[in-house]
């Protein structure tokens, strides 16, 4: 189990994610959890849809770009690939350094796929 809790999932512009358009996601832990994203190198996002509980290859961070805005927040652009299912998805954040993984859940907000 990670030792890091993500507290928040956010669309700053509100909008759905649609086919090829990224859409930007902030990415929230808690503030005990300082450190977690000191660098960038080792995180890798993925995302879980919310109906199967599956992983899915089928929605991707544009152009692999992560930016760490401070030490508990990232942000970065999140784009659907063409056999997307629409509704909500998860985030799941892996630190390869401490070999971590953590997922946001429905209390922490979810990413729409229209």
């Amino acid at each position: 189990m990670a030792r890091v809790d993500i507290v928040r999932v956010d669309t700053p512009e509100g909008a759905a994610v649609r086919g090829g358009d990224p859409v930007m996601v902030s990415v929230t832990i808690d503030p005990s959890d300082t450190g977690w994203f000191d660098d960038k190198k080792y995180l890798v996002v993925g995302f879980v849809y919310v109906d199967t509980l599956a992983i899915t290859p089928n929605l991707a961070v544009y152009k692999n770009y992560i930016n760490i805005d401070n030490a508990t927040k990232i942000d970065f652009k999140v784009y659907a690939k063409v056999d997307a299912s629409a509704g909500e998805y998860y985030v799941q954040i892996k630190n390869t350094h401490f070999k971590e993984i953590v997922i946001s859940d429905s209390g922490d907000g979810t990413i729409t796929v229209s």
